[in-house]
């Protein structure tokens, strides 16, 4: 890219400071109602994009960390201890750079029977309350397998309280969520080592 010539600095300067002895001299007023004006519209404008922008930002991260928590628990076939630090870690780093302190994540492995019946068959939480092992689950009917048939499927969800740095347009904590199902990538099942943070002996 190239510099611009010293000539056209000097004019831009002189044309600047020319604007400046005009609007000092300006006795009327004007200007300074019109600057009293728009100052008002300006500053309103400014502060409801910057507040919407980042409320914009936050729905996206959450929806994006569901995605990820699901897509990485329905990969594997069995998930350790380690395995879900490393998920949940994970999780957090989508969130980035809203704190994870003010998220609820949870992650919870569902079993339906071939009569149709969904249970909870391990569960894991970050900041949030997992379900308790063997509880009915209600799941979409449309992800469930045909009577007859036994299906597994992973829940991801995330809870993230925002609030708005500014709050301007909108006050107090505003709480967004998102939630998604996904089917074991590998195999039939996802299992989980018997733990307690899990919620199944």
């Amino acid at each position: 890219m190239g510099t611009i010539p010293t000539a056209a600095l000097r004019r831009i300067g002189d044309r600047f400071r020319q604007f400046l002895s005009r609007a000092g001299s300006d006795n009327s007023g004007i200007s300074a109602v019109e600057f009293a004006l728009i100052v008002p519209v300006m500053c309103t404008l400014f502060l409801a994009s910057v507040e919407t922008t980042q409320g914009l930002q936050a729905d996206r991260k959450v929806s994006i960390a569901a995605r990820t928590l699901s897509d990485l628990a329905s990969q594997a076939t069995i998930i350790a201890n380690a395995d879900m630090t490393n998920i949940l870690d994970a999780t957090a780093d989508v969130l980035a750079p809203f704190p994870m302190a003010n998220a609820q994540v949870v992650v919870t492995g569902i079993q339906t029977d071939i009569l149709g019946v969904s249970r909870v068959v391990w569960s894991d939480t970050r900041n949030g309350t997992r379900y308790t092992c063997g509880q009915p689950i209600a799941v979409p009917a449309q992800l469930k397998p045909l009577l007859g048939t036994a299906g597994f499927l992973v829940l991801a969800e995330v809870k993230y309280a925002y609030t708005p740095t500014i709050a301007y347009l909108i006050s107090g904590t505003v709480t967004l969520s998102d939630r998604l199902y996904t089917r074991p990538r590998i195999g039939e099942t996802v299992s989980r080592t018997p733990n307690q943070g899990s919620g199944c002996i």
